[in-house]
């Protein structure tokens, strides 16, 4: 009997949308595999010819459907005739392949053709059709062709044209190792029980295969959760420690403890920073923000350092009156990276950060921030292609300082999308100069901002102004929930605590909390269900209520304020973040009860 063999895993996330060619994509994957599978099971040429025949008619079928289809849609459109061509290339290809039966083992022609068929098709699927179907996609909603095509050309690029290519390598190393597989077997002449064990072998590099092609977003949501999650309750245990009194020993080795776990939750940061961007989910805080405070606290990162290679850290500053909106933890990312890129470049001298700002207009001032260092500089070559993702120089790339190449290219996609540029101006051994800018919006004097400080000066104006408030705390996380309400209690209010929807809602109702931080996945009751529920009682209408999760995509912000939620914390919970967001919501609440 003879076992089914997927050289080619159909996969969902192929899908264009478009149900007549996915059913036909998915006919064209099985009758490839089926070809596969007779040429593993040393089928004879006949069987070989007709499985063959199915596939090569149904690829006709296939080709005139799109066609037609791509013909009714867009018309004239430069790619419908493109597309057009490569089918007839594609059969003119498979046919001489097929022609050099009459000078090669027919088994070879057979292999030829199936490494050719397989990359071909995964192509076909991932690259031209879903373009085309994007390109169709936006014409049904309404879009011009050409903005139709500009939107999918973006789509398809990024970490799409990774993803894609990553899958083709893939496909390609599945195919070769099922041809080696299938030539070994008619060699060998192997036992039922043997081919059943290279079966096996190929239904794990399909798994392997089908791992890869999973949607990005779903795969680093869970990496996100699972990660940032055990990464909390590491974080802030140390922080709970690091208030008592310690030996030094071991207050060095908490220090090990917690730059590590940092430097951990860095690089995941990282990641997700990029993937989010390039998928356009990228979301900015804005809330009031001190300039000089945003540049002193990344050098103050980076002092140990600094100090430990023998370098100067300095900064310089040009800036106006007032006080200004703008995310200040991507500022400080953005100045952080360039921070570390010139601390791992530069042996003696030192580093520089400039801070100027010019004014826009009576809202807004455009900001630079430049650092400056003495380092050995980088060739043009090199420096042009370096705000590219995983991109490093040639001293990086080799081992010798480190890195992996998402600073600079999230920098660069951080300024962007704060309204500026990034940049940078070097020659070897004259040093560098990383700049960017941002623009922000200027404070109106009615407006309310969010509280700004060290984070010991918000902790005090918090239980200045709301000692004893009660503050309800929902997670299922028993670490997390006992590091929260330690800082609740360090902070004055008086936490209660629940570990699980059901259980907060009726807390929520009893004691009636001045604040709710409402934890988004947990048993019985999640939080998204348990705010709706308080929202629909009288008294629990008005109540600030925060998310705290450990999933940093945009679609868990837009999840949680759609059901009722004011505001969102990304787990691990830094104190001075948190105690920002206790004032400012406990402030609010205040003010608006006043005014009613």
């Amino acid at each position: 009997m003879i076992t089914e063999m997927e050289i080619f895993p159909w996969d969902s996330n192929f899908a264009t949308g478009i149900a007549v060619i996915d059913a036909q994509h998915q006919q064209l994957v099985a009758l490839l595999n089926r070809l596969v599978t007779h040429l593993a099971f040393q089928s004879d040429a006949p069987t070989l010819n007709s499985v063959f025949d199915q596939l090569r008619d149904y690829v006709e079928v296939h080709f005139t459907t799109e066609e037609a289809l791509w013909q009714a849609h867009l018309g004239e459109y430069a790619g419908v005739a493109g597309h057009h061509e490569s089918h007839v290339r594609f059969i003119d290809e498979v046919l001489r392949l097929k022609a050099e039966e009459s000078t090669k083992p027919f088994e070879t022609v057979i292999e030829n053709i199936v490494n050719f068929l397989t990359r071909w098709l995964a192509l076909h699927i991932l690259e031209a059709d879903r373009r085309m179907a994007l390109v169709v996609h936006g014409v049904q909603r309404g879009l011009t062709l050409e903005q139709a095509r500009t939107q999918a050309d973006a789509t398809m690029s990024g970490s799409m044209r990774v993803l894609v290519e990553t899958v083709l390598v893939m496909y390609d190393k599945l195919a070769n190792r099922t041809m080696a597989m299938t030539r070994e077997i008619n060699r060998r002449r192997q036992a039922e029980a043997e081919l059943q064990k290279a079966h096996e072998a190929l239904k794990r590099a399909k798994e392997n295969a089908e791992s890869v092609s999973e949607a990005k977003s779903s795969f680093l949501a869970s990496m996100s959760h699972e990660i940032r999650t055990p990464l909390a309750a590491i974080l802030g245990m140390s922080h709970l420690m690091h208030q008592e009194e310690l030996p030094a020993s071991q207050r060095e080795r908490l220090d090990v403890i917690e730059n590590a776990g940092r430097h951990l939750l860095s690089i995941i940061n990282g990641i997700l920073d990029l993937s989010k961007i390039e998928a356009g989910k990228f979301t900015l805080d804005e809330a009031a923000l001190d300039l000089r405070g945003v540049v002193e606290e990344a050098l103050a990162m980076l002092a140990h350092q600094a100090e430990a290679k023998g370098l100067s850290l300095r900064a310089e500053f040009d800036l106006p009156p007032g006080t200004f909106l703008g995310d200040a933890t991507r500022l400080r990312q953005a100045l952080v990276n360039y921070l570390i890129n010139a601390l791992k470049f530069t042996e003696r001298g030192g580093i520089t950060v400039r801070c100027s700002a010019s004014a826009v207009d009576t809202d807004a001032v455009d900001v630079r921030f430049v650092v400056e260092d003495t380092g050995p500089g980088i060739a043009a070559a090199e420096l042009r292609r370096l705000f590219k993702p995983f991109t490093q120089t040639e001293a990086t790339s080799t081992g010798e300082h480190g890195g992996t190449g998402l600073g600079l290219a999230i920098t660069a996609r951080l300024a962007e999308l704060m309204g500026g540029q990034a940049g940078a101006e070097s020659e070897p051994g004259r040093g560098s100069r990383f700049w960017f800018t941002t623009r922000l919006r200027k404070v109106k004097a009615d407006e309310v901002v969010a509280p700004t400080g060290s984070p010991l000066e918000i902790r005090s104006a918090l239980a200045e102004r709301h000692g004893g408030a009660c503050v309800l705390l929902a997670d299922d996380d028993k670490v997390n929930r006992e590091i929260a309400r330690v800082l609740l209690s360090r902070g004055g209010l008086a936490p209660e605590c629940a570990a699980d929807g059901e259980e907060a809602a009726a807390l929520a109702e009893r004691c009636k909390p001045a604040l709710i931080l409402m934890d988004m996945q947990m048993p019985v009751v999640d939080g998204i269900a348990a705010t709706r529920r308080i929202r629909t009682q009288d008294w629990g209408r008005e109540v600030p209520i925060i998310a705290l999760t450990a999933n940093a995509f945009a679609e868990d912000r837009v999840r949680c304020l759609e059901a009722g939620m004011d505001d969102f914390l990304t787990k691990p919970i830094m104190p001075a973040v948190l105690y920002s967001k206790l004032l400012y919501w406990l402030d609010r609440s205040r003010r608006e009860r006043a005014r009613s």
